[in-house]
Formats: structure tokens, sequence, C-alpha cells
């Protein structure tokens, strides 16, 4: 029998040929992620720091617009334990579409979903896929997490940050990736950062005298090159400062003068300006990439705050032509100077509210 390298001892010593076998059909592959994930090997992705991760859902919307509906759909996304979303794409080798197909899929998921998926949403379908394989959401994250006092809103919010950084992992799945596939891998894993890009080969072996089945995932696509980029250093605060456009320079520099004035503090990540109020409560996010400053008024409702978070946006809504989304809308940078008295005294409510 043609084992393609694999065999089984068994208990009595017996050497068994396993053969490699094709799965019956892409959902099985797509399951078998779902339920278990480490078979994404995040141990071979970085041995130093090996990647675990949770589902957030699969057939996971993704919009190409501020509020819109899913637009497309992904086979499954995940997130890791520094909360980077890792969006994946299940293909056979059999498929035609795993040849050129599946990378401009992929390149559109990442695009649209750094820029246009509502954390919120995210959360909220993190929280439904759990419950419906009967776990707790927060005993998951402190799992994944290993620390017991990351809750499901810190964590998603980290989540958030990542996105608007455009910290992201593409990760395509096939049980035989094509040469050509993984050689397009390794060239945009080379060319991205932050986002990264790979391709993990799942190989199913059997025995079928034995009804056993072994499963052999292998990362492609860390390079010499890619395996140093972590060890980048990534864009200090004032490099992202001074490569953003003049609106949101004056808008950092806005922000800091009203922060003085109040006696807060700014905090920083990857993705931009945090504007928090009382009890470090974030109110709002000025991300550079974005060109925009994003209110938080959804978790003023989910604490019965209602009103105050419905008129802020209405306020905020004539200020703008721009659609605002009511839970966390993107105010534009340009809008937000030139009607910056009206924004501090948003600002000013959320973070004494």
């Amino acid at each position: 029998m043609n084992s393609d390298g694999m065999f089984h001892i068994d208990e009595s010593g017996h050497l068994l040929a396993m053969r490699p076998a094709p799965y019956e059909a892409e959902e099985v592959l797509q399951e078998l992620l779902a339920t278990h994930p480490d078979l994404l090997a995040g141990g071979q992705m970085t041995p130093d720091a090996p990647r675990r991760w949770l589902l957030i859902r699969r057939e996971a919307g993704v919009p190409d617009r501020d509020g819109g509906g899913g637009r497309w759909s992904l086979d499954h996304l995940f997130v890791d334990q520094d909360g980077i979303p890792t969006v994946v794409e299940v293909k056979r080798a059999s498929d035609s579409r795993i040849r050129r197909e599946v990378v401009g899929q992929m390149l559109d998921y990442a695009a649209n979903g750094v820029l246009y998926w509502p954390v919120p949403g995210l959360q909220a379908l993190f929280e439904q896929t759990q419950r419906e394989y009967g776990r707790d959401p927060q005993e998951m994250i402190a799992q994944l997490c290993e620390d017991d006092a990351v809750t499901v809103e810190t964590f998603f919010a980290k989540v958030g940050d990542n996105l608007r950084a455009g910290k992201i992992r593409m990760v395509f799945v096939a049980d035989a990736v094509p040469d050509h596939l993984r050689r397009i891998v390794e060239f945009l894993n080379e060319q991205m950062n932050p986002a990264e890009v790979l391709a993990v080969e799942i190989k199913q072996y059997v025995a079928e005298s034995h009804g056993w089945r072994t499963l052999a995932p292998t990362v492609y696509g860390r390079t010499a090159a890619t395996s140093a980029k972590s060890a980048v250093a990534r864009p200090s605060l004032s490099e992202l400062r001074a490569n953003a456009d003049e609106d949101v320079r004056t808008l950092w520099t806005l922000l800091e003068r009203w922060a003085d004035e109040e006696g807060r503090l700014l905090s920083h990540t990857a993705a931009g300006v945090i504007v928090s109020g009382r009890n470090d409560l974030r109110i709002a996010q000025l991300y550079p990439k974005n060109r925009a400053l994003c209110i938080n008024l959804d978790p003023f409702r989910g604490r019965g705050d209602t009103e105050l978070a419905e008129a802020c946006l209405a306020t905020l809504r004539t200020m703008t032509g721009k659609t605002l989304t009511p839970a966390y809308p993107f105010f534009p940078a340009p809008d937000a100077v030139a009607k910056w008295d009206e924004v501090v005294k948003i600002l000013d409510q959320l973070a004494t509210a």
C-alpha cells in the first residue's frame, strides 16, 4: 500500500501503512477546523509563542461600507490570544478556484474587514457561537488569554485596535497546497506588514481496515524574511502622526489640548489615540488610517444611558454628510476639525456621564 511516508505502530508492534485520502467534501474540513482550531498549527506559525484560537463565527459576513451588511461570507473567522483576527478560507486542491480566485477573495475580505467590521458585532457573534457550542464566552476568553482578569469586552477592544491597525492574519487552508499558491503566499507575507499571510496544508491519512484517521498540518509562507518580520519595529506614534493627513494631525492636537485642559490622559495603541472617560471607559478613538474619530455610543446604551447616546448621535448626524452607524459612528476627521466646538460638547458629556 502506498503510505506516502505515514505509518502507525500498533500495541503489538506491527507497522501499519496509512494512505493519503482526500476529504469527502470541503464541508468536512471546514467542520474539523471549526471544532479543532489547533489544526491551524499555531506552533509552526510562531514557535516561540504558539498561536491559540477561538472561533468567532463560521460564514461570517464581511461588509464593504460603514453599517453595510455582509457583502461576502468567509469560511471562518477566528481570533488568537493577542486579539489578532484570523481569516480562514478552505478549498480542496481539486477545486479550480484555489488557483487564483481564492486569493482575490481573501484580499477583499481583509481589506474591507479591517475598515468596516463592527467590533460590537464581532463580539456578539463570538458570544453566540460559544453559547451554541455550550461554552461560557467569558470562561473561553480567560482560558485563551490564560488570565482570568481579561473580560470579553476588554479583549474585543483589543481586537478592534488590531483591526484598525491592519493587524490581521489571512490563512488559506487546503488538503494540498499547490506550488503556485505557496509562492503567492510567501510573496504576500514578505511584502505585507503588519498583516500576515499563510497557507496550511492539512493532509488526511487513513487505515481503512482499522477505521483510523490521522491529520497532519503543515504551515507554508514563513520564509527567512517573514520570520524576521516580527522583529521589525512597527511605526512609532510620531511616525503614525507624521504620515497622517493634515486634518488628522490637527484633530490629534485638538484632542491633546482638550485632554490637557480637562485633566485627562490620552492613551495610545498601534491604531491611534484612545479617549477615556470615567472608570477608564473608552468614549472615542482617533484612527489615523480611517481619517475618523470613532465615537463609542453603544456602551452607554448598554448601561442604560440610551437618551444620552441617541442625543449625541442626532447631533453628530447634523454635523456631517456621511452616513453614521448608531453603535460606533466613525465621524470624519475634516468634519471634526471644522465642528470642533460641537465635538467637544459631546466628548464632555460622554466623559462625565
